[in-house]
């Protein structure tokens, strides 16, 4: 894939809805970053979506756009023309877009303010929203799923969750209801472990693979301040949104690691 004027727009979507997305895809091997910046363009389209509007059903309305773009390249039909959605239609197969419908689906629990009703409806919307979409960015068969790869997409997906907790709480949804601190504690001590482990085997990842990953080079930081005082998630939130921890991205990228 080349970079064209649609490239060049989910780029600069990126860079302007999802600027530290974009500075890690920057740092990654030239040849890679078209993909990168269509599938996570596609992200800020969907994952915003739900907050365009204050009413559900037009909300629902641009999540079916999606599907239905999504829809046109399982059916091997002419996929409308649009910024995102066309050069999505040339890097992603049909087996990759039946599993996206299920990211776009997720997010209509953002539509409302319900909650999570347990720790696996919870872990189950980390995967859809957050799992899926870096499989595909890595260009995997969702069929065959390696597991290390899997528990660093969860671990990378709760600490974006939890970095996006005060954000959903000023938009009225229930991020963590249900849950004590403690348990929250707990959960990020599991991503921890999970992530050490999978760093421990990245060798055996593709290139693709660990450039995904290494969207998410904040997230060990993250578990690990909120793993030790959990009562504070959203001031530790808060404190490393102003820190550009310029030092471990450079350090990261040249270890090529997350």
């Amino acid at each position: 894939m080349f970079f064209d004027d649609d490239i060049e727009f989910c780029a600069s979507l990126l860079k302007e809805s999802d600027p530290s997305r974009f500075r890690s895809i920057m740092a990654a091997p030239e040849k890679l970053r078209p993909y990168y910046f269509v599938i996570f363009a596609l992200n800020v389209e969907v994952s915003r979506a739900p907050y365009l509007t204050k009413e559900p059903l037009i909300a629902d309305i641009r999540l079916q756009w999606w599907l239905d773009v999504l829809d046109e390249i399982i059916g091997d039909k002419a996929v409308r023309k649009h910024a995102v959605a066309t050069p999505l239609s040339k890097c992603i197969g049909k087996s990759q877009a039946k599993e996206l419908k299920k990211f776009v689906l997720a997010r209509k629990w953002d539509i409302h303010s319900d909650e999570f009703n347990s720790l696996t409806e919870l872990n189950n919307y980390l995967y859809e929203t957050t799992g899926i979409l870096f499989q595909v960015a890595a260009g995997r068969n969702l069929v065959t799923t390696n597991k290390y790869f899997h528990d660093a997409c969860m671990a990378i997906a709760l600490a974006n969750y939890l970095t996006a907790t005060p954000d959903l709480k000023r938009a009225g949804k229930l991020p963590f209801a249900g849950l004590s601190p403690i348990e929250i504690g707990e959960q990020c001590g599991i991503a921890m472990a999970n992530l050490k482990t999978a760093k421990s085997h990245r060798k055996n990842f593709t290139e693709r693979e660990r450039w995904v990953l290494f969207t998410g080079w904040k997230s060990e930081k993250i578990l690990t301040k909120i793993f030790r005082n959990p009562e504070n998630l959203e001031s530790i939130v808060s404190k490393l949104e102003q820190q550009r921890m310029t030092l471990a991205f450079v350090w990261k990228a040249i270890l090529k690691t997350f």
